[in-house]
């Protein structure tokens, strides 16, 4: 590798961050997998038509609140809805 600034020792290669500062971190909630974000992503946006604003952070640190969003996704009218939560929240609770 090239030296930086007349520095002749080599550069490290960038890394991006592996432990991002809160709050995007995505705390340890004794999960057996990790949780798919993309889905709860998909699901926040879907619900929105439904139910006020979802707190992905919240989801998946506190199990009393993914339980009352899986209770609020059942009450929808939306099959797409409900099918969703069922597989994302679930591991969550």
């Amino acid at each position: 590798m090239a030296p930086f600034n007349g520095d002749s020792r080599p550069r490290e290669p960038f890394m991006a961050c592996v432990d991002p500062p809160f709050p995007y971190r995505i705390p340890d909630a004794g999960l057996r997998q990790p949780p798919d974000l993309l889905a709860l992503t998909d699901l926040k946006w879907v619900m929105s038509a439904y139910v006020g604003r979802i707190d992905i952070q919240r989801l998946l640190s506190d199990s009393a609140y993914a339980r009352r969003c899986l209770d609020e996704a059942r009450a929808t009218p939306s099959e797409l809805v409900q099918r969703l939560a069922a597989r994302v929240l679930s591991p969550l609770i």
